[in-house]
């Protein structure tokens, strides 16, 4: 049975989704909390990490962000409501609590966050039974599906960073044939007009005039990267941006992360395991910068924003949204038009110094993509599920 389109699906499929997304949440705490105590990797003491954050207050967090606004949010001129739990907003409002504090806090245990998480969920879905079955009085239990969506990959990302072991989710790849596009006026944005969910840095759509260009069917795999470490190019400076070789200098970096040439064989780190690099796989865990310099070595170019989102929704074959993500040409910046929805924070504070990324990888929910979504991160992150494609010249 195909999926329903969450952003503008009704109360019922909505609540289910929530309580899937919560059972997946509340299946991760049960998992982490019945850690053998003192077993390496260990959920309850992880470093402080800039990239990051330590489960236990990542997974109040979710519960969090769930009641405050589907349950105790009520506008920007009104005092929200208060929390079931005493000290849930010194704890866990993200807006407020800064990133290094999140490992001092004095949290509720495991066996307490997962009643939180009970019983937010509980609420949500009770509210959710009470209103009316329209897109405004939907739109924060849509928003929390997605929020929590969204934590369920970062959980992924810390997964891969501090080496736990998960299953894998990519696949190969064909050789990347050229996708070729006459261009046109478009529209780019989610529009007004139309039904459903919007994030705010999709408002709103406006016209959008791309020259004829061609592009890549698919990510650039490992083979095509390989060439280029092979090639000597991580020191060979005039492939980098004045940005990319200071990211060079400033890690030593000599290959991807998760790299590594061992015994002859190139391998690559996958959660906990060292695996033999797959040549028709996504290359992954990638910054822009290292993605600009592949680029400019074998002529090609990555696409604008605008590019990617007119091949995802004209390019016949173009193939998005199950493998990484993809880093564009294109600063993170606001649509014309552009105003925060009440969650200001999720995406304004962001713009200019981040870079525009689009698709989705093998560990983004399938209910989360959408052609026009955006995502963004600042240009030399690669601990992400992150790769690119690439343009013709031109």
């Amino acid at each position: 049975m195909d999926m329903p389109d969450l952003r503008t699906a009704g109360k019922s499929p909505l609540a289910g989704a929530l309580q899937d997304a919560r059972d997946y949440t509340i299946s991760l705490l049960d998992d982490w909390a019945a850690w053998p105590a003192g077993a390496a990797p260990d959920p309850r003491h992880v470093p402080c990490l800039d990239i990051i954050n330590p489960p236990l207050w990542e997974l109040g967090h979710v519960a969090w962000f769930t009641e405050y606004w589907c349950q105790r949010y009520r506008g920007a001129t009104s005092a929200p409501l208060p929390s079931r739990l005493a000290d849930a907003d010194r704890w866990y409002d993200s807006r407020q609590v800064p990133h290094g504090s999140r490992w001092r806090l004095d949290l509720p245990d495991w066996a307490g966050t997962r009643r939180y998480l009970d019983d937010t969920l509980a609420a949500a879905l009770e509210a959710l039974r009470t209103l009316p079955d329209t897109d405004a009085a939907l739109y924060f239990h849509r928003l929390a599906l997605f929020h929590e969506d969204m934590h369920a990959e970062a959980f992924r990302y810390t997964r891969q960073t501090l080496g736990w072991p998960a299953r894998d989710g990519l696949a190969g790849l064909p050789a990347a044939a050229d996708v070729a596009l006459d261009g046109g006026e478009f529209l780019m944005g989610s529009s007004p007009a139309g039904k459903g969910f919007v994030f705010d840095n999709e408002k709103w759509a406006h016209r959008q005039r791309v020259a004829e260009f061609a592009i890549a069917a698919t990510p650039t795999r490992n083979s095509d990267y390989l060439a280029f470490v092979e090639a000597d190019g991580y020191h060979q400076a005039h492939w980098w941006s004045p940005d990319g070789l200071a990211w060079l200098a400033r890690t030593g970096q000599t290959m991807p992360r998760y790299w590594r040439r061992e015994a002859g064989r190139w391998q690559q780190r996958r959660f906990a395991d060292w695996v033999d690099l797959a040549p028709d796989q996504a290359a992954i865990h990638l910054t822009a910068h290292e993605a600009e310099a592949w680029c400019r070595w074998a002529g090609r170019r990555l696409p604008s924003e605008a590019e990617w989102e007119y091949a995802a929704l004209h390019g016949k074959g173009f193939d998005w949204g199950s493998q990484v993500w993809e880093w564009t040409a294109s600063a993170f910046a606001p649509y014309p038009g552009f105003s925060p929805d009440p969650y200001a924070e999720y995406a304004a504070p962001f713009f200019h110094s981040h870079r525009s990324v689009r698709g989705g990888s093998f560990a983004t929910h399938a209910r989360m993509r959408n052609p026009r979504y955006r995502n963004y991160y600042e240009p030399q992150r690669d601990d992400i599920f992150v790769g690119f494609r690439s343009c013709a010249p031109g």
